[in-house]
């Protein structure tokens, strides 16, 4: 047996057989209409389905009529026949299927705020109402009013959101829970109200019952690992079928859905320690992508179940791709955590790395009705993705890459030791081309005359943003340079220089944070009054944290208005009048904002009976997800 072959091992949970060891985890993707299953969700679920995952969760559904959020509801009787046609197109291709109850307690954006004491979330949120005894007997029945409608649905299996800080997640805490009542103190009594709401689940309904447990809140004075070690012991009791092992609440989000900065299998130890403690399959999460970790914590019985959330939604065919050896064609995971971010903002779930996500009941790579000649210039994201997708419909594509390698943009943003994960799409986006037949050209750049010598039928122009570069008294000088130029290596800095990073958006930080590494003494200076604006906030807050931490300065509302041999002159961004203050440079590196250079070269390349069109950064500067989702659109179109 090879090494990932023991992920594709049957495993019984309760009555349940699943295929395999690999489970879809339940995440929100806010494509449900009004708590209502959509066509929309059930082509999401069916398509990961049919990539031959074991078995799916869907994502979490509310249990209580008054608890209100995005999420998809299971409270009344008129949300069984949508989430019944997602079993329905799940269960054919061998699936096995659950659904994920939960009750948010505190942690809303909108309507009712409940927890076990009244503890806001944080300083901007509400403080909650504090439940009463009646109250809690009311949201117990109503978990298990809502496993009836799940078993009326279809569903095997059912999974209560126990974890994250959720409401049975907050009431085992015990900085969170302060009751005097038989509901606080002690651990027994702050999972009284989790053993209620799963043995009211299993007296209601003849289906398996899996719950997810934080293995650690990861917060000072939080529910801890040797808690969860007991709690897990108390649910096998109670009647539950199987644990799945996660970590962190909504203070902690980098535990829960560690961004690529992260290693994989952060989660492990939580997951061996309950798994030693229980006799009821475990599930582990956390990053577990790679096909060789998988496999590795499976075979040596650290958990008994793989959990694939981002990875699925990356990659919807890894498992067939795996089982079959094809690791080549598995499109990465890069823990952008873009995903996460839409959806945390109520929009719906989208990816990095994959136009096809929330568009699955239209997506279909048609072939063209005619092969055309499609010269693609610029070789970041957008233009790649349109170059792969137009080959697959048959065209004839080539890439023109002005510098020596593959990437524009993805080269310089995985320069960041945070950020190297994005090196992986680059590559293999690369690998992809390449197989596909895609002509690549490096260090080609493209003029009128290629465009005349060569003849294409389509010339795309994904040539990128260019910095923008404001009218600052000396900042043509020597010493000043665009922080790409130092991402690249194009420019030595050594340990003790002392660079000043003008503008702390992505690239200023990841500027700052590769030199810092490399020595330098690092200054950064923003106008606004944060810095990493546009970086996803898990990501951004951890990031920023990482910053302050290796000693980068950071000035905010601060604007540059000269710069000079040695050093920078700034004053505060709201007072025009303030005295100038200055930071010492020996370099400085800019990274204010970007320019669209598509309508410019576009103008240069056009000629007669040339379809010239631009996208991506190139029409206007934007995030990943809308460069891949334009070239995908692009690919689609030409």
């Amino acid at each position: 047996m090879s090494a990932p072959d023991v992920l594709f091992t049957p495993v019984r949970v309760g009555r349940l057989t699943f295929g395999n060891r690999l489970v879809m985890a339940p995440m929100g993707t806010c494509l449900d209409q009004g708590g209502h299953i959509t066509d929309d969700t059930v082509a999401y679920y069916r398509r990961r389905a049919e990539g031959g995952v074991g078995a799916i969760t869907v994502e979490g559904c509310l249990v209580s009529a008054d608890t209100v959020g995005p999420e998809p509801r299971l409270c009344a009787p008129e949300y069984v026949p949508g989430l019944r046609r997602i079993v329905e197109a799940v269960r054919p291709h061998g699936t096995v299927v659950g659904v994920q109850l939960m009750h948010p307690g505190r942690q809303v954006v909108a309507g009712p705020s409940v927890a076990p004491s009244p503890v806001p979330l944080n300083s901007a949120a509400p403080t909650p109402h504090e439940l009463t005894g009646p109250e809690i007997e009311r949201i117990v029945a109503d978990y298990a009013r809502a496993a009836r409608f799940a078993a009326e649905a279809g569903f095997d299996y059912l999974e209560v959101h126990g974890a994250h800080g959720y409401l049975p997640s907050n009431f085992l805490s015990p900085r969170h829970n302060l009751r005097t009542d038989g509901y606080g103190g002690p651990l027994e009594n702050r999972a009284r109200f989790s053993l209620e709401v799963a043995r009211a689940i299993v007296a209601a309904v003849d289906l398996p019952l899996v719950w997810r447990l934080n293995g650690t809140d990861a917060e000072p004075g939080g529910f801890d690992l040797d808690s969860a070690v007991t709690v897990a012991k108390l649910l096998e009791d109670a009647g539950v079928a199987a644990i799945s092992v996660s970590s962190g609440t909504w203070l902690t989000l980098h535990e829960t859905l560690a961004p690529m900065a992260v290693p994989r299998g952060h989660m492990r130890p939580l997951v061996q320690a309950v798994r030693q403690a229980v006799s009821v399959p475990v599930m582990a999460v956390g990053r577990l992508d790679d096909p060789a970790l998988a496999a590795e914590i499976v075979a040596s019985g650290d958990a008994d179940l793989v959990l694939l959330g981002r990875g699925l939604i990356a990659e919807p065919d890894w498992p067939d791709l795996v089982r079959a050896g094809r690791l080549a064609e598995v499109r990465p995971c890069i823990a952008c955590n873009a995903c996460v971010d839409l959806v945390g903002r109520g929009e719906r779930a989208r990816c990095s790395v994959n136009p096809e996500v929330g568009r699955e009941l239209t997506w279909s790579v048609e072939p063209a009705a005619a092969a055309r000649n499609v010269l693609v210039v610029g070789s970041g994201p957008s233009g790649l993705e349109a170059a792969r997708i137009a080959r697959l419909r048959g065209h004839h594509v080539s890439v023109w890459e002005a510098d020596d390698a593959l990437g524009g943009k993805l080269s310089v943003a995985g320069a960041a030791p945070s950020k190297r994960e994005v090196l992986r799409f680059r590559d293999f986006q690369a690998h992809r081309l390449a197989e596909l037949g895609v002509e690549i050209r490096t260090s080609s750049p493209v003029s009128a005359a290629t465009v005349a010598e060569e003849r294409p039928d389509v010339v795309v122009v994904a040539t990128g943003a260019v910095p923008w570069v404001p009218p600052v008294p000396g900042i043509d000088g020597p010493d000043v340079h665009d922080a790409q130029r130092l991402l690249r290596g194009e420019i030595d800095v050594a340990a003790g220089t002392r660079l000043v990073v003008v503008g702390g958006s992505a690239t200023g930080c990841e500027t700052a944070e590769l030199m810092r590494a490399r020595g330098a003494e690092v200054t950064i200076v923003e106008m606004r009054g944060s810095i990493g604006r546009g970086i996803e906030a898990i990501t951004r807050r951890e990031l920023v944290k990482q910053l302050r931490h290796d000693g980068v300065r950071v000035l905010t509302n601060a604007v540059v208005v000269g710069i000079e041999p040695g050093l920078v002159r700034w004053r505060p961004a709201d007072e025009d009048t303030a005295a100038e203050e200055t930071v010492e440079a020996d370099l400085v590196a800019l990274a204010i904002g970007w320019r669209a250079t598509g309508p410019q070269v576009a103008a240069e390349l056009a000629a007669d009976g040339v379809d010239v069109r631009v996208l991506g950064d190139a029409e206007t500067p934007a995030d990943f997800v809308r460069a891949i989702n334009a070239g995908a659109d692009t690919g689609l179109a030409v």
